[in-house]
This record gives structure tokens, C-alpha cells and sequence, in this order.
């Protein structure tokens, strides 16, 4: 069960070190530039609120960059048949990982202390130099350390490309946390617009080193047009890329508002903090997008016949007929047999593929359209469309159950079924649960209601699942031609997230307009399940 999923909990871990990362070294940077601490800080309570959740975040970062550490030597072990702890102690790699524990668990120390003089210049010192050191360990977990030509230069790149990143999402966790602490201490409340304005000039220096350095570093890795359209990991930098522009427009409304002179009361207190929890959720993806780049090979070490072409990728997309025909179950259990047995993928494993995906789609297209129709009547009865949710979520459990010869279709036990199986079965759990509690708020009219956040909540969860859900470290193009689905779906989930979250935050019309978003975003998914034929290949029913 460790190796079927290992592949899975190590994206996972990657992704909570990254975000864990960013709370920590980006508060530090939040406290110096933004609060001004030590010394003539903007508030003491400020400071205090900025300190407990660099706290938080080193002691969640020794812990999940300890499990991956864990993880890594436990699969080894399963591996080889014995423990491989005394070698893994030999390489830079795991010296590195458990070099940042230990800084990780120094930081929280020295954080907790600090909160009972938040003004100190000595612990602050202490703090800076000991969470730039956290910071500096990730130069050699990741793929620059193995590099052959312009390590050095890549690790350097790759840290500032981390650095950048971790001060403009951590320093969004603050903004929001220094947000609520505002609304209830007249001291910060007044200090406000001064804070955010100053977050708004550290926000657009880390966002320049980040696109900066991740010019250069997409290059190194992905070495043509070929390998950033045709391969895994050149798909996720475009996934990450796309995201990333999509907050850059959240967060250029965010920068007029904080630069518009004399406001003490409006765009700043009101649309500005919910646009920046918006651009948090799309980060939060961003990291774990970023958490599978570092599970898949740099393209630039594929070979040719591995890459897909621009044309290959478009027939992807390309608007196809669906497939509606699907083969018997007794014709997969054979299909099944040849394939365990080594023999290549089957016509009928395709055939059922594409109809489960097709099938899913149209389910969905559905569920948007009623969705769509929402927004533009009131007659009430269109509030119901999330049970659409519902119907998705059983076609996907029993895809998962014929697929893997399990309840009802077949004898197999849950233990025995692959890691790829038990994600679509979390996928049909999360789908079921996001479609019966929203069609609970939305039939009762209850939007103001805390059920109605877990749609965005679990459409985040949905989003990191697909974008770490992957076949296969080491692809083929086919394999690829799959992915690419994936990872465009984790995308539009969370834009879809994030959109549904700005409907429930903002006022008419933009909350509107924040709805229409996030239907559009759930009927560009479904289209990509209708026009789905896996590895582009067709088969005559």
C-alpha cells in the first residue's frame, strides 16, 4: 500500500513544505519591511499575530519536510529489502532535508520566545539569519543540485525563484490574519492603509524576482517549444504559468486600490482583503503545481520520442463525437488478465477510458448549463442544479469499482487496489460531499451560511488532486497525452475555486460576475471530459 501511493503522499508532503515554507520566511520578511519590527513598529500586537504564525509555520515545516524524509527512506527500504538510512546520511539531498528540520525547529523556538519581546533586534536578528538558512537548504532539493552544467547558477536561481515566491504568499496569510486583528484594534486599523501599501511595493519586488528567475530556470529545464507543450512537466510550468497570470490581474486591482491616495474606508477594507484571499487559493495551487514539477523529469532529459507536438496537443482538445459505447465487464476482466499478464494496453481498456470520461463530461456539461441558468433566473427551482454533483460522484465510484474488479462488480479487496484507483475513489468521495452540502445551502438559500465555502474548499482539494495525481514519473507520450487532461482540469478547478469564493465574499454585481466565472470554469472542465480519447487514439465501437 506505502509504494502504491508513495508517489502520491511525496507530491502531497512537497506541496505542504512549500506552503509551510512560505509562512515562515515569508512572515519574517512581513514583520521587517511591512510591520518595521524591530523598533518603530507599527503595532506590538501586530508583530505578536506575525510571530505565531511563523511559529505555525516552521513547526508545520519540520513536520512535513520530515515526513517526506521518511517517506523517501520507508519506499527505499520496501525497495531494496533493507534499510537505507546510513547511505541516504551520505548524500547532499537528505543532508539538506534534515538540515532544515532541525533550522525549521530552531525558527519556532526562537519565533515563540520572541512573542514576549516582539521588538527585540537581537531575536529578530536570530530569526532572519537562521529562517535565511532554512531557505538556502532548498537549494539542493531540488532538480538544480543535479545538474552537470551551471549547477551553481541554477541553485542560486532556483532559491531566489523560492524566496520570491514564499514573500508574496506568505505576506498574503498576513495581510489576512493582520486584516481580522484591524477590525477589532483601533491602533492597526488606522495603520492599515499605510501597511498595505507598503505589502503592495514587497509584493511587486518578490513578483519581479519570480518571473525573473523563472525565465531562465523553464528554459534550462524544458530546452525547446517541444518540451514545454509536449511533455509532463513542461505542461505543469504552463498550468503554473496560466495561474499565476490569473493572480497577477487580481492582485493589479489590489495594487490601484492600495496606491489610490487619501482611502481610509472603502476599496481597502472592503473588496481588497477578499481579492486577496482569491489570489491566495489560486497560490495554494500554484504550490502543489509546483510540488509535482519536482516529481516529474525536466523535459530537456526526455528523448524526442517521448514529446508530443503542438498538433498532437490540440487533438486533445479538439471538439470529437463522445463515446457512448463501453465493453461488458467480462470483456475488461480479460482485458485486465492480458494486461497484468504483459501484454500492451488493450483495445478495450481504451474504449472503456474514453467512455467513462465522455460519460462524465456530459453529466457535467449538464450540471453547468442548469448552473449558468442560475445566474439568470430566479425562479427558484434552478438551485438544485448541484445534485448533478451527486449523479457525477456514483458514475465515478462505479467507474473505479468495474475498473478495478471491486464492490459491486467484482471480489477485489481495498487493500489490493492500485493507488490510481483509490484517487478516483477520493475523487467521487470529494464530488459527493461538495454536491450534497451545496445543494443544501443553495436549496435553502443559505449563501451566507459556513457549509457554503467548503464548494470552493473542495473544488481546491479537487484541483491538487488532479495536479498530483500522475501516471507515471517517467513518461511516455501516451501517458502524457493523458496528464495533460489532468493538468488542465486542476487548473480550471481552481479557478473555479477561487472564483466561487469571490461570489460568496463580494457584493452585487461583481459577485455576478465572480459566479459566472465559476460556472464557466466547471463547463470548460466538462468539455475537456466530452472531447477526452485517450492517447489520441480511436477505436471503432
Amino acid at each position: 500500500m506505502l509504494l502504491a501511493l508513495a508517489d502520491f503522499l511525496a507530491g502531497l508532503l512537497r506541496g505542504l513544505t512549500h506552503g509551510t515554507l512560505a509562512l515562515a520566511a515569508g512572515g519574517l520578511v512581513w514583520g521587517l519591511v511591512v510591520l518595521r519590527a524591530p523598533g518603530r513598529a507599527a503595532s506590538v500586537a501586530a508583530v505578536r499575530r506575525c510571530l505565531v504564525l511563523v511559529e505555525v509555520g516552521a513547526v508545520a515545516l519540520a513536520i512535513s519536510q520530515g515526513l517526506a524524509l521518511g517517506l523517501e527512506a520507508s519506499v527505499l527500504a520496501a525497495s531494496l529489502g533493507r534499510s537505507p538510512l546510513f547511505d541516504l546520511l551520505g548524500t547532499p539531498h537528505y543532508l539538506a532535508g534534515l538540515t532544515r528540520v532541525a533550522l525549521a525547529i530552531v525558527l519556532a523556538v526562537i519565533a515563540h520566545r520572541l512573542r514576549s519581546t516582539p521588538l527585540a533586534f537581537a531575536g529578530w536578528l536570530m530569526a532572519v539569519l537562521v529562517g535565511g538558512l532554512v531557505v538556502l537548504t532548498g537549494a539542493w532539493l531540488t532538480h538544480a543540485a543535479g545538474r552537470l552544467d551551471g549547477r551553481a547558477v541554477l541553485m542560486a536561481l532556483t532559491v531566489t525563484h523560492q524566496l520570491g515566491a514564499a514573500i508574496w504568499i506568505g505576506g498574503l496569510v498576513q495581510l489576512g490574519g493582520l486584516w481580522r486583528l484591524a477590525r477589532r484594534d483601533q491602533e492597526i486599523d488606522a495603520a492599515w492603509p499605510g501597511l498595505v501599501r507598503r505589502f503592495s511595493a514587497l509584493a511587486t519586488a518578490a513578483v519581479v524576482a519570480l518571473v525573473v528567475t523563472a525565465v531562465p530556470l523553464t528554459w534550462t529545464y524544458t530546452g525547446s517549444w517541444r518540451g514545454l507543450v509536449g511533455t509532463g512537466y513542461g505542461s505543469l510550468i504552463v498550468v503554473k504559468s496560466l495561474l499565476l497570470a490569473i493572480v497577477l490581474m487580481l492582485a493589479a486591482f489590489n495594487r490601484r486600490a492600495a496606491r489610490a491616495a487619501g482611502d481610509h474606508g472603502g476599496a481597502l477594507r472592503g473588496y481588497l482583503p477578499r481579492l486577496a484571499e482569491a489570489e491566495t487559493i489560486l497560490l495554494v495551487v500554484v504550490l502543489f503545481t509546483a510540488a509535482s514539477l519536482s516529481a516529474q523529469p525536466p523535459a530537456v532529459d526526455q528523448p524526442p520520442a517521448d514529446q508530443a507536438t503542438v498538433g498532437e496537443v490540440v487533438e486533445v482538445f479538439r471538439p470529437k463525437v463522445p463515446s457512448l459505447h463501453a465493453p461488458s465487464l467480462e470483456a475488461m476482466r480479460r482485458s485486465r488478465a492480458d494486461m497484468d499478464a504483459g501484454a500492451e494496453r488493450t483495445r478495450e481498456a481504451y474504449l472503456w477510458s474514453n467512455f467513462s470520461h465522455n460519460v462524465a463530461g456530459l453529466v457535467l456539461l449538464g450540471t453547468s448549463v442548469f448552473a449558468l441558468a442560475a445566474l439568470a433566473t430566479r425562479t427558484g427551482w434552478e438551485r438544485h442544479w448541484p445534485l448533478g454533483f451527486v449523479a457525477l460522484a456514483v458514475l465515478v465510484f462505479l467507474r473505479a469499482a468495474a475498473n478495478e474488479d471491486a464492490w459491486p462488480f467484482g471480489p477485489t479487496p481495498i487493500w489490493q487496489i492500485p493507488a490510481e484507483g483509490l484517487q478516483h475513489w477520493l475523487a467521487a468521495l470529494l464530488v459527493l460531499v461538495l454536491g450534497l452540502l451545496e445543494w443544501r445551502v443553495r436549496a435553502r438559500a443559505r449563501s451566507g451560511s459556513p457549509l457554503s465555502y467548503l464548494l470552493p474548499t473542495l473544488a481546491v482539494a479537487g484541483g491538487v488532486l488532479l495536479l498530483t495525481h500522475s501516471h507515471t514519473a517517467f513518461q511516455t507520450k501516451a501517458s502524457f497525452l493523458v496528464q495533460v487532461t489532468h493538468s488542465t482540469m486542476g487548473g480550471l478547478a481552481a479557478v473555479l475555486a477561487a472564483a466561487r469564493w469571490l461570489e460568496l465574499r463580494l457584493g452585487p454585481p461583481a459577485s455576478r460576475w465572480a459566479g459566472a466565472a465559476s460556472s464557466l470554469a466547471m463547463f470548460a472542465i466538462a468539455l475537456v471530459l466530452v472531447f477526452y480519447r485517450e492517447a489520441n487514439l480511436m477505436f471503432p465501437p
